[in-house]
Order: structure tokens, then C-alpha cells, then sequence
């Protein structure tokens, strides 16, 4: 069998054994179960799990004629066992052994907790300690807990049935394995299904995948999963083969799911960019589908970075509703230009009022530099001879205002800390996304230059240094190149042979972090070679970047204690580890990973991942379909605002350019014969 075909058709099913395909009460539904699986059995991975030993388990497929499983998850989630053939996943103990002190453990519970009863000898496991406990309360546990971690004990309780416990290593579990399993096999959270009947099976639902609760479940599951589940009528195998038909799990193939879910996305994607639609230009997300605060006023308004990204995507449509009030947007940020060249970071929708500034009035550099590259490639698209001359004037104020930043003349720009669109984020000096949209705006506007009859040599001079100053500050190598102007920072070249373009460059020191949004970026408009993005590809991949949803801002997550944690992440707590700037799943930058890895020749893949992004897009706060503002980078769970223009734009921009070929006008380069004639299409 074609080895694409089958990749791009596989599902992974996961169901608990005991009280769901184990019962009394199977004699219909389990057979029905069989025959619907067995139909489709070459496309589906089966995984059983369990709290019991791999023996019990064999014994039990046998004596209950379950059909044979790929995978067997068993010993409270530290073993996982392939089959046939029963073979132990090395990969996965390995991962989980680390600090896990057998003989310490029970050494120091026998010495402290003397109620603790051991469980016979074959219920013990080299990585898992069972105990005997009745009717032990929450304090109980909370209080070995904390006994534990003082005495560097490091183990995950799990107690059961009000009497079994057991201790297992911190990063074993039920959940843990299958979420293992899932990464190793290059699966997304939309191709795995999960059922369950009890509170062991709770961490099956904590991943973002298509969860079942069967009828018969008991009120713990039920609630726990009361979000991301589905919850059947019917009891233990026929509740899972009701939830699997609800799911569209048979009748066709997985692949032909997933087009129709790109599809859906596309034609939900338009509707939520319409809704953004106002007489002022695009708004930052839906004006009636979110609470308004205080807090979050400023999300009712347009704003220069959002409205103008979400207008280059949105021209992928050919849509004059779109086209217009992206020319609004524009002409917008153009009416409340400064003298001094500078573009308003936003103006409020309900009282036209600029702002210049965000958190801790810090001028908003890139608002600034998207009004220049969005300016020049609306008039390319459009062929708009009338904008450009409105325009161009206040594209030349823009760029004279952003080229005095480069302080020292170097070619790149000094950035405030804080003044992006990662605008709680410690990022200063030479920052990579500011400067690669640098590169853009001055590689566009000499095109202008040339359009309307002037001079462009110098800005193509200093296009031209600008991407050699990226490639060679923010990507170094082993071999060490000298340049005095740049000694202090020559620091970054001890990382030896980089995978990705640093984050941030300053005289003194550098960030190593790799900002992904920045580098596809630097990817898409052709600042990196061949080399360099299959480079980047395998980095992102390899960390699961794209893992649950396409895909993380930045990797890794900052966390608290590291050099560069600051305290003000916790402001509205939005950049906690993983959350926000920190870490968080954007959608709109899905979209451009999937545009990516289309540039790459990763095409199957792209078609995978564009599923992702638009499970990603379908699940919401409110309701479905929400084009959230962004997730939470382990859960996937949304966690911004509903109908971020961005985000649905961005998706479009992804679905045309995979599906249809059309390259989105954001990044690929302009030509001067452009500005006479529409590129519309």
C-alpha cells in the first residue's frame, strides 16, 4: 500500500477495557463493535488501556474475543507493550525512569505510613509501587504529597476504587502514554479518539482529542469531560460504537473527513473575517462575539498590524467587500500619520481615537512597518494608480521615521523592549521579526520607488544589507567570521552551527530562543535557502512546534528563574509559561507553517497540518467554529478572543495557497510593471 496514502488515513482509537469493551452487558454491542472495526481495521491504530498488568490484559482480549490491538497501555501507564509479539516500547520507559527511586520510595513510606499495605509481589513493577489504602480522603494524599517532594521523593500518586494506590514516575500516566504514543506515530489531535467509563480514564481526555464517554460512565468522568467528549446514550461497547458513528468515524476514509473539515474551515473562515468587516476598516476580533472590558477595549479597534495582515490574506478571495475595507484600513492609519512619520499602533472603533503607544506608552515599531509593506502591496494587488499617489507620500514619511531607529547605522533597527506585537515580551535591540519585516518594507518600497519614477538605488542597498546582516548575525555558524563593529555580540557564535535564526541580537548578548513566527516569516518572503529550511523544518518538528495545534510562537516557553523571565509576564496573566507571547498556539501563525512546509515540498504534510489548524479554528470558549485569537501551547485549549480576524485570514491565505496555488500577496517579491494593472485575478 502507498505509504502517503495510509499516513494520511490513519486514526488512533483508544478505549479503556475494563467496564467499557469488558462487561456483562456486550453480548450485542461488542460484536457490532468488531465488525465496524474490523471493516476499516488497516486505517485504524487500536491502543487498550489499563491500570492492570500486560498479562491480565492478554488474558482478557483472549477470553473476551476483543479484536487484537496494535498497542497495550498497562501498569497504571508506565509499560506500553507493541503488538503482536507483546514487545516493550523502550523509548517510553526511558523517558519516564529518570529520578524515579524504587527502593528509596518504599523505604520512606514503610517508615512514615505504616497504614500502607504493599500489594502482592505481581502487582509490583520495577517502575510502579502498589499499595493496599482503603478510604483514603484527599487530605491523606495531599499529605504524602508534600511529604515526598520535602524528602526529594519526586513520584505521581494515582488512587483507584477508594483503595488501590500507587505510586509511578512523574511523567508516566495513562494520558502521558497515549499523548506519547500520539507524537511518536506523527498523528494529530483530530485523528485520535479516546473512550472511557471511569475516573482512571480522565487523563485521556486532557490532550484535546475526540473523546467518548460511554453511558454507563460514572459522574467523575462525566464531568471532568464534560467539554471535549461526546457522550453516548448507550453502555460499554455500543456507547463507543455510538460515539465513533457520531464522530463520522466509518462510511468514508479519514482523508476524505479531513477535506471536508478544510473545507467547513474555509467557508466558517469567511464568515468570521465578515464579521470584522467595519466602516472604519478590520476590526481586531468580532465586535458582537466577545464580552467588552476595560481590560480588553483595545481589541475593539482597528489595529495597523492585525487589520493589514488580515487584509493581505484576505485578498486570496478576490472579495470587494474584503478588498475595501482593507483600502479603509489603510487610509485609516494614513489619516492619523504623525508629522513625524509615525502610524497609530490603533484607533478605537467607537470614538476614532489613535493610539500611539502600548503597554508602558512604548511606541508600537511594527504598526509601522506593516503600514509600509501593506501600502505597497495593496497597490501592487489592486493596480490602483489613484491610492498609490494618496499614498506614497506617507509611505515616505513611514520609512524616514522607521530608518531613524537604525541609531547607528548599521542597516538594522534598535528596537524598544516591548514595542512589537509581542508587546509584554522582553525582546530589545536587534530583534529577528522586526527586522525581517524591515527587509520587507525597504525590498517593497524601492520597488515603489522605481514605480513612480525615483531614485530606489539606496534602499536597495540597503535591502541588500539587511539580509546579509540577518543570515549572518541571527543564523551563526562554527566558522567565525570577524567584523569589529559587531565584537560585542560575537558571543552568539559559540552556539556553534545554529538550526533557526536567534530571536534578539543586542551588543552584549543575544537570545538563543527560537522566535517561530519571525522565522517563517524569513522563510516565506526568501531570506533562507533550501538548506536553512530544512533545517528549520526538522528543528520544528523534531520539538513538536506544531504539537497539539499548529503551531507554538516561541520555543521553549520562558519560565520563571530563566535569565529572561520577567515579572510583568504575569500581568492579566497572559504570559505564564506556554500562554500568550509565551509559549501559546496562534493560529494565524498555523497558517503560515502550513504555507511553509508547501514551500518545502512537504505537501502531504501541509494537508495534514491545515486539518490541524482547522480542528484548531473549529474548537472554541463559546461555541464552534470560533477562529480563536490563540491556545494554550500543551493543552490546545483556546484561550483568547472569538473571531480573530487574523486568524481566520490567515487560515484562507493557507487553504488557497495549498489547494489552489495562489501564492497570498504578503511576501513574494513585487515588480515595478505591478502598479499599472490589477493583480486581482
Amino acid at each position: 500500500m502507498n505509504f502517503a496514502t495510509t499516513f494520511d488515513e490513519r486514526r488512533l482509537l483508544v478505549t479503556d477495557l475494563d467496564g467499557t469493551l469488558i462487561s456483562d452487558d456486550n453480548a450485542q454491542g461488542l460484536p457490532k463493535l468488531n465488525e465496524a472495526l474490523s471493516a476499516q481495521r488497516e486505517s485504524i491504530t487500536l491502543v487498550y488501556v489499563s491500570g492492570r498488568s500486560l498479562k491480565e490484559q492478554v488474558a482478557d482480549i483472549d477470553g473476551h474475543r476483543l479484536l487484537l490491538p496494535d498497542y497495550i497501555i498497562s501498569a497504571v501507564g508506565t509499560e506500553i507493550h507493541r503488538l503482536p509479539g507483546e514487545f516493550p516500547v523502550d523509548e517510553w520507559v526511558r523517558y519516564i525512569q529518570a529520578g524515579f527511586n524504587r527502593a528509596g520510595l518504599v523505604e520512606f513510606l514503610a517508615s512514615r505510613f505504616a497504614n500502607l499495605e504493599l500489594q502482592p509481589e505481581e502487582n509490583q513493577t520495577p517502575l510502579k509501587i502498589s499499595y493496599f489504602w482503603p478510604d483514603a480522603t484527599p487530605d491523606d494524599l495531599d499529605a504524602l504529597r508534600h511529604a515526598l517532594l520535602e524528602n526529594s521523593l519526586p513520584a505521581k500518586l494515582v488512587y483507584s476504587s477508594n483503595i488501590y494506590f500507587d505510586l509511578i514516575p512523574e511523567r508516566a500516566g495513562i494520558g502521558p502514554a497515549v499523548k506519547f504514543l500520539v507524537d511518536s506515530l506523527v498523528l494529530s489531535p483530530s485523528q485520535v479518539f479516546v473512550c472511557g467509563d471511569s475516573g482512571n480514564d480522565i487523563d485521556l481526555f486532557q490532550y484535546g482529542f475526540r473523546g467518548i464517554v460511554v453511558g454507563n460512565a460514572t459522574p467523575e468522568l462525566k464531568k471532568a469531560a464534560e467539554l471535549r467528549a461526546y457522550f453516548s446514550h448507550s453502555t460499554h461497547a455500543a456507547g463507543l460504537l455510538e460515539g465513533l458513528r457520531h464522530y463520522k468515524f466509518f462510511g468514508q476514509t479519514p482523508k476524505i473527513i479531513r477535506a471536508n473539515l478544510a473545507r467547513e474551515a474555509l467557508e466558517r473562515g469567511i464568515d468570521s473575517l465578515r464579521r470584522n468587516i467595519t466602516p472604519l476598516g478590520f476590526s481586531a476580533a468580532g465586535l458582537a462575539d466577545n464580552p467588552l472590558t476595560d481590560e480588553d477595549s483595545n481589541y475593539f479597534a482597528v489595529w495597523s498590524r492585525d487589520g493589514i495582515k488580515t487584509g493581505l490574506w484576505g485578498l486570496t478571495l478576490n472579495d470587494p467587500d474584503i478588498t475595501e475595507c482593507f483600502r479603509r484600513t489603510l487610509e485609516l492609519m494614513a489619516e492619523f500619520q504623525l508629522d513625524s512619520g509615525q502610524i497609530p499602533a490603533n484607533v478605537q472603533i467607537q470614538n476614532q481615537h489613535p493610539d500611539y503607544s502600548g503597554v508602558g506608552d512604548i511606541a508600537s515599531i511594527d504598526s509601522v512597518l506593516w503600514f509600509v509593506i501593506g501600502g505597497c502591496r495593496y497597490a501592487a494587488h489592486t493596480g490602483d494608480g489613484d491610492f498609490l499617489a494618496r499614498i506614497y507620500p506617507r509611505l515616505q514619511r513611514a520609512m524616514r521615521w522607521l530608518h531613524a531607529h537604525d541609531s547607528n547605522n548599521c542597516g538594522l533597527l534598535e528596537i524598544p523592549e516591548s514595542s512589537d506585537w509581542m508587546d509584554l515580551f522582553p525582546r530589545s535591540y536587534n530583534v529577528l521579526y522586526d527586522e525581517v519585516l524591515w527587509y520587507l518594507a525597504c525590498r517593497d518600497f524601492s520597488v515603489v520607488q522605481a514605480a513612480v519614477g525615483e531614485d530606489a538605488a539606496t534602499y536597495l542597498q540597503l535591502t541588500e544589507t539587511i539580509r546579509k546582516k540577518i543570515l549572518r548575525q541571527f543564523w551563526p555558524t562554527s566558522k567565525k567570521l570577524s567584523d569589529a563593529r559587531e565584537s560585542f555580540s560575537e558571543t552568539q557564535f559559540t552556539l556553534g552551527n545554529a538550526q533557526y535564526l536567534l530571536a534578539q541580537i543586542s551588543p552584549f548578548a543575544f537570545s538563543w530562543r527560537c522566535d517561530i513566527y519571525a522565522n517563517l516569516l524569513a522563510a516565506l518572503m526568501g531570506l533562507l535557502d533550501d538548506y536553512k529550511m530544512e533545517q528549520l523544518f526538522q528543528f520544528l518538528w523534531g520539538v513538536g512546534a506544531n504539537s497539539p495545534y499548529p503551531v507554538k510562537c516561541l520555543y521553549p516557553a520562558i519560565y520563571s528563574g530563566a535569565s529572561d523571565w520577567k515579572d510583568y509576564f504575569v500581568t492579566n496573566f497572559l504570559n505564564l509559561p506556554d500562554h500568550y507571547h509565551n509559549g501559546g498556539i496562534w493560529p494565524f501563525i498555523g497558517g503560515l507553517w502550513v504555507r511553509f512546509l508547501t514551500k518545502i515540498g512537504r505537501v502531504e504534510l501541509a494537508h495534514q497540518e491545515l486539518n490541524a489548524l482547522a480542528e484548531a479554528c473549529r474548537i472554541g470558549v463559546y461555541g464552534e467554529w470560533e477562529f480563536n485569537e490563540w491556545l494554550h501551547g500543551q493543552t490546545g485549549r483556546p484561550m483568547g478572543k472569538a473571531h480573530q480576524a487574523w486568524s481566520s485570514a490567515s487560515y484562507i491565505a493557507a487553504y488557497h495557497a495549498l489547494h489552489h496555488d495562489t501564492v497570498p500577496p504578503d511576501f513574494a517579491p513585487l515588480t515595478a510593471d505591478m502598479f499599472g494593472q490589477s493583480q486581482g485575478g
